[in-house]
């Protein structure tokens, strides 16, 4: 994949996270939460899992509660705790990422 084609991905990526926070509603489920690099998720039998998705799932207080009581270890071995972001929170450091690294790559591209 070249340059203006991975730009063009992460500009879409943009506006999707700019589109998920746009619509600002009272949801029962607010929260993300990551451990590590990872957002955590749940399988297709509810087990919680830690996942690298676009999209993370969002979670209730009750659930982030019983999520932040689990340990979570890294390839070392080492206690990760549980980070939680609001949903406006997380998509907007996402932009802003976002924003950066492209911006980064259109100084390679000029």
């Amino acid at each position: 994949m070249n340059i203006k084609e991975t730009i063009k991905e992460l500009e879409q990526r943009l506006k999707d996270y700019i589109d998920a926070i746009s619509i600002r509603s009272l949801e029962y489920t607010p929260f993300i939460v990551e451990v590590g690099a990872l957002t955590v998720g749940t399988d297709d039998k509810g087990v919680v899992i830690v996942e690298n998705k676009r999209f993370p799932m969002q979670f209730s207080e009750k659930a982030v509660k019983e999520i932040c009581s689990m340990t979570f270890r890294n390839c070392n071995d080492e206690i990760i705790p549980p980070k939680v972001y609001s949903k406006h929170e997380w998509y907007s450091a996402q932009i802003e990422r976002l924003n950066m690294t492209i911006g980064e790559f259109e100084k390679v591209v000029v």
